[in-house]
């Protein structure tokens, strides 16, 4: 099977670019990169890749639509399930097997997962999304980011048009929690934004400051071992 992969960028070509190489480099299980180009001011430079087959379908917009529109049309250009949904300005790991078929085999074997994000942990950290079960292959909780998202093909077209940008994946999350499906990390396999070079760890207490920095394998993206959830 392959499986679609989905970029949506708005004007961050050169993250851009990063994000499509590293998916290009460190992916080799069978998939098919469609972008979504949310009035990007780049299209021509989109077409040229979709010209030279470096990437497999285009769709543009002539007005920005935002996050949350463009995920109601997903069932629309995809055909896969799950499919992959990706922001423009975050990297994969480099592993063997690959990050792809990590997901899609922890998507085969568990059947209850509606949603399954690889592990961003700065990026959960931030937004106060604190992954638990430190060691598990998948770590289950009610929200996840749009960080190499898989999404169960049920799941599309589930986000109503009040939801706005900020709200569009948690809005996801609980459409699969009201058709029983769990959502959660693959906890052992790491991505991280373009210009990360640490891993800030909150303290025990939750408090707001931060006490410690670490730095990040370039290939696996992963926290090193004193990082605690």
């Amino acid at each position: 099977m392959t499986t679609d992969i989905v970029i949506l960028t708005c004007g961050r070509q050169r993250l851009f670019r990063r994000t499509l190489e590293h998916i290009q480099s460190r992916t080799s299980t069978p998939y098919r990169l469609c972008v979504m180009d949310d009035n990007s001011g780049y299209t021509a430079y989109l077409e040229d890749l979709l010209r030279d087959g470096k990437i497999g379908s285009l769709v543009s917009r002539s007005e920005r639509m935002g996050i949350a529109a463009n995920l109601r049309t997903l069932q629309d250009v995809t055909t896969s399930d799950p499919i992959v949904y990706v922001d423009d300005d975050i990297l994969c790991p480099k592993l063997d097997p690959d990050w792809l078929e990590c997901g899609l085999t922890e998507m085969a074997n568990r059947p209850q997962l509606g949603l399954l994000a690889l592990n961003n942990p700065q990026a959960n950290i931030g937004d106060r999304r604190h992954i638990i079960q430190r060691g598990a292959v998948v770590t289950t909780c009610r929200n996840v980011g749009g960080t190499f998202l898989f999404i169960r093909r049920s799941l599309l077209g589930k986000i109503g048009p009040s939801v706005k940008y900020r709200h569009s994946i948690k809005a996801m999350c609980l459409a699969a929690a009201r058709q029983g499906y769990d959502v959660g990390y693959l906890a052992q396999v790491y991505c991280q934004h373009i210009g990360a070079v640490s891993v800030r760890e909150k303290s025990r207490s939750y408090e707001d400051e931060l006490r410690e920095v670490y730095p990040i394998n370039s290939d696996t993206l992963e926290a090193p071992d004193g990082y605690k959830d």
